[in-house]
């Protein structure tokens, strides 16, 4: 559950305002529904992938490598992130090492 206390510690706060204390843990909603990686383990990271200004997260699992990007169409201080979809590297789908 550590991923999850990290990813809304960092989203919940300015950068400059990022602790090491953990908050409580939550689950993590995009589009109305829980983040569910599925398969193995997450591999969450935050950053403003499609140029809008707001920190937008990525998600990768170890289980298939699959990336899968999840937009931020609030506020870096109160996300409302949209519905996940693959990560795309050009024509094909991101991946990462797995196994």
């Amino acid at each position: 559950m550590w991923r999850t206390i990290l990813i809304v510690t960092v989203f919940g706060a300015p950068p400059e305002k990022v602790s090491d204390e953990f908050e409580p843990p939550m689950r993590l909603m995009a589009a109305g529904k829980v983040i569910d990686t599925e398969v193995g383990h997450a591999a969450p990271f935050i950053g403003d992938f499609d140029g809008d200004g707001v920190r937008d997260l990525l998600v990768g699992q170890f289980g298939e490598g699959q990336l899968w990007i999840y937009r931020n169409e609030g506020t870096d201080t109160q996300p409302k992130l949209a519905a996940g979809v693959k990560f795309k590297e050009g024509k094909s789908e991101g991946t990462i090492p797995s196994g």
